[in-house]
């Protein structure tokens, strides 16, 4: 995610030349109508979730620990000043699932654990947008800016089969070892003091759209600013295709 971030930041640092390059070659005039028409429309991404533990000792999660989501939402922008810049702000409904299996057998004997998460949330982001208007069909936007995250529903499955040989039966039950149990991800009761999650996230994002006539495609990386969890927070990175209207 590291590598993600970087090239983001270069990807801003570019844009703001551009524009720059644009502005002196215009001799500092006033941006045109285009550079200064504000939008609103749909957006739909592919989200990709990891939790760090941020704690420390010898607990730590699996690189293999990410959520797969998405979020469906809407966005508006409002042009500040008649300048090529925008506050964009809206409102998303994300979905996000991880799931791990794990299965062994030996003579005859085997067993199956499944373990799954999924969480569903409201995403209310506002961002600076810098928009790098390059002709009358692109446009480059540069973002960055705040998150607020309502963790709605998180519900957890833990799952075990068990196989045992016929001949093995009379001694040996299977329901003793096999179980299906739902946790509530924000219930102490079931997931303990330190594992309850909590319901609200701020955090931090950066990233950049491109505009394609009305269809808009983007990255962004975001981070959040609290725990989720004990000593966990998330980072999510962001591949973006909308309409604007």
């Amino acid at each position: 995610m590291k590598k993600v971030k970087y090239c983001l930041t270069m990807m801003l640092l570019a844009c703001s030349a551009m524009s720059f390059a644009q502005f002196s070659n215009a001799g500092g005039s006033k941006s045109s109508a285009a550079d200064t028409e504000a939008w609103k429309g749909l957006r739909f991404s592919y989200d990709l979730s990891q939790p760090r533990y941020t704690g420390k000792g010898n607990f730590e999660y699996k690189s293999s620990y990410k959520f797969n989501g998405f979020t469906l939402g809407y966005v508006h922008a409002f042009n500040i000043a008649q300048l090529p810049l925008f506050i964009e702000t809206g409102a998303g409904v994300s979905f996000a699932r991880y799931s791990d299996s794990e299965s062994d057998s030996e003579d005859g004997f085997s067993a199956k654990g499944t373990y799954s998460e999924t969480l569903w949330g409201l995403r209310i982001p506002v961002n600076l947008v810098y928009k790098v208007q390059i002709n009358d069909k692109l446009a480059i936007k540069p973002f960055t800016g705040f998150y607020l995250r309502a963790n709605l529903s998180g519900k957890a499955n833990a799952n075990m089969e068990v196989s045992i040989p016929s001949e093995y039966q009379q001694y040996v039950d299977p329901s003793d070892y096999e179980y299906d149990k739902d946790y509530n991800l924000f219930d102490e009761d079931d997931m303990g003091k330190d594992g309850t999650w909590k319901r609200v996230q701020f955090g931090w994002q950066i990233g950049a759209t491109l505009d394609i006539n009305k269809f808009n495609v983007g990255i962004g990386y975001a981070l959040d600013f609290n725990v989720i969890a004990e000593k966990t927070k998330c980072g999510i990175f962001s591949a973006t295709v909308g309409f604007n209207f």
